[in-house]
């Protein structure tokens, strides 16, 4: 091609004094990896450099932003070194493939010619030499310069909108979740493998039964079941694997919509609100199931319905412990704690004096107004205790009528949770046979006299068949265990224990964290108000059925609730006073195995608070001991004191 410019007439000697810069870029790894040619021709400008007189030596290639865009030079440190670098008179020219490889933005591109037309460097390419201090070649590479950011500008218009047309109609071609394949039409379907299928059905059974990530992670662990999951890197690419599950798996599996057979796109916006720090690419931010912009459901077979999905999101979002959300269940004696709401102004009501270990009586208070208005007191607060007690009356009322049918229903539900975790270890190991049987095939298959090969592949068929019968013995431990047969009699058990809802209420195999999964099966809230009626407390119950029922409590008094000594301690106090000292008492006391309010050994101080408390008289609160400690000093004081006066008198 014809140079549009003659070389000679704008290269002169003080230009090849200073270095030419190549500089190199592609816009993502993606590009580096794959789009050799171009690659390869930005390194042969260094051939063009030397063509124009710079010698090998003094010729410097800036590649070190290799797969970053060129929309902003935040974050590429090698254009702002050679920016740097021509600014201090170090360049004479500036060599690149196209304006495009050295800024898609017009703020760096009219930047950088500026600063070479003030040091009277040149910008050269494979064809032609340019000048930023003559005024035609200046404007020749503004227009560059601009055709570069509006040519950025229409492919990603053109790219963008055949996207969403593709994703509108959900046709948009994406990496399927574990659990599906794409067949022949490019349409979704489950994969074929059934012990893939069951697991991941199984998977959403757990959460279905209770309804946190995290007891999902813990039934799965201890009952020794993997999760399948596609390998996207690497050579083994594409390919099914069987790791231990984890939270982090879990959490995207409930989250993901296509396991609810919806096509979805546009879950996150990138309104360049935040920037990665790194790459200086825009962050991702999340949007409302309701705001999404593609959501087909119904696009694909899946395995659950869409309305079980919505049921799981609202779940998993309620088991967060923020104000407005009840939170998961955690072990502890109130059992509000979550549902529990204030009467008055609305507000989450949190628990105070809360302690599982040391069993303090709890208590419910509102701090709504305390903490977010700066009112010098707390909205309101009440014992917990008595306000327990007539909500789990309320509940075993209520449950009354429904006890038997709840007693049939647990007995289908037991059998139907064993027959499943049966099949899913029947599934797995049915998978380790197969896997040992195709390691032994392999190795039957290799020629003996290739030792290296060989060897590799015994290796293998022995892991596989480790593998196999350690899960064999599991699989023995966990029959032994759950015994995945109920009989008879384990069922009239069950049924028995089911219609007596009371004592499994009260059972000490039951916890504080089972009980309030009970009462949140049935109760939505509870709303307390114990201000607007002096010496009352008003409870407002919510039911599951969006019944509502009222109940009114009276307040117990101050310091009620507190442990208190018996009358026997105090009667005996009573008697002792009379010729014993405090510690005496305390000491004949902790001999007739009397114990304070609280259980411990009674000592000095608990005998002068009851005394004082209930008006005994100690006539001598030292005991002979303490006398004789008292003369002792006083002998050993007294010389001096003598030998002070005798001083004073001479």
């Amino acid at each position: 091609m014809i140079s549009l410019v003659a070389p000679a007439s704008k290269v002169r000697v003080d230009h090849q004094r200073r270095l030419a810069y190549v500089y190199v870029r592609q816009s993502t790894q993606a590009q580096v990896e794959q789009h050799k040619e171009s690659t390869e021709r930005q390194y042969g400008l260094q051939q063009r450099a030397m063509d124009l007189g710079w010698p090998a030596e003094r010729v410097l290639v800036i590649d070190e932003d290799q797969g970053r865009s060129a929309t902003s030079a935040e974050h590429r440190h090698g254009f702002r070194r050679l920016v740097t670098d021509v600014g201090l008179g170090q360049v004479g020219a500036v060599l690149m493939l196209e304006a495009s490889r050295l800024a898609r933005s017009c703020g760096d591109w009219h930047r950088l010619i500026e600063i070479c037309s003030l040091a009277s460097t040149l910008i050269a390419d494979e064809h032609a030499i340019y000048d930023p201090r003559d005024p035609n070649d200046r404007l020749l590479l503004g227009v560059k310069g601009t055709i570069s950011e509006a040519e950025l500008f229409t492919l990603r218009t053109r790219l963008y909108e055949g996207r969403w047309n593709k994703a509108r109609k959900g046709e948009l071609g994406r990496s399927v979740p574990t659990g599906f394949v794409v067949d022949a039409d490019g349409g979704w379907d489950k994969d074929p493998d059934i012990h893939v299928q069951d697991r991941i059905g199984y998977v959403f059974a757990l959460f279905q039964r209770h309804g946190v990530v995290r007891r999902v992670l813990l039934a799965l662990i201890e009952e020794n079941l993997k999760i399948p999951v596609r390998v996207w890197d690497g050579p083994r690419r594409g390919q099914l694997d069987w790791k231990a599950p984890t939270y982090g798996a879990l959490i995207r599996m409930l989250h993901n919509p296509a396991y609810a057979g919806a096509f979805s796109y546009g879950q996150w916006s990138y309104d360049g609100a935040q920037r990665s720090p790194k790459t200086g690419k825009t962050l991702p931010k999340p949007r409302p199931l309701e705001d999404w912009p593609v959501c087909i459901v119904g696009h694909h077979p899946g395995y659950l319905s869409w309305e079980e999905f919505l049921n799981n999101q609202h779940k998993t979002h309620d088991n967060w412990f923020r104000s407005t959300t009840r939170g998961a269940p955690r072990e502890g004696r109130a059992l509000l704690q979550g549902i529990v709401w204030c009467g008055r102004c609305g507000a989450k009501m949190s628990v105070n004096s809360y302690s599982a270990k040391e069993q303090r009586r709890p208590a419910y208070i509102c701090q709504r107004a305390y903490q977010a208005e700066g009112a010098p007191h707390v909205c309101q607060s009440m014992s917990g205790g008595p306000i327990d007690d007539a909500i789990v009356e309320m509940f075993l009322e209520a449950m009354t009528p429904a006890q038997l049918e709840v007693s049939l229903q647990v007995v289908r539900q037991v059998n139907q949770e064993r027959d499943e975790l049966k099949r899913q270890w029947g599934r797995q190991l049915d998978q380790a046979r197969l896997e040992a049987r195709r390691a032994e095939r392999q190795y039957d298959a290799v020629d003996p006299d290739n030792r290296l090969v060989a060897g590799t592949l015994e290796a293998r068929w022995n892991e596989k068949l480790d593998a196999l019968k350690k899960l064999e013995a599991a699989y023995a431990d966990a029959q032994v265990q759950a015994r995945f047969t109920l009989t008879e009699e384990e069922q009239k058990s069950i049924q028995e224990l089911a219609r007596d809802l009371p004592a499994v209420w009260s059972a000490p195999t039951t916890t504080d964290k089972d009980r309030k999964k009970l009462l949140r099966h049935a109760i939505s809230e509870v709303q307390l108000d114990g201000v607007t009626q002096p010496g009352r407390i008003e409870l407002r119950v919510t039911w599951r059925s969006g019944a509502v029922t009222t109940r009114q409590l009276a307040r117990l008094p101050v310091g009620s609730w507190a442990p208190r000594t018996s009358e026997e301690v105090v009667e005996r106090i009573r008697a002792l006073a009379v010729g014993h000292s405090v510690s005496e008492i305390a000491e004949r006391l902790c001999q007739e195995g009397f114990r304070s309010a609280h259980g411990k050994e009674i000592r000095r101080h608990h005998v002068m608070y009851i005394a004082r408390s209930r008006g005994i008289k100690m006539p001598n609160a030292r005991g002979p001991r303490e006398n004789r400690r008292l003369d002792i000093e006083k002998e050993s004081v007294a010389p001096s004191l003598k030998d002070d006066q005798s001083s004073d008198i001479k």
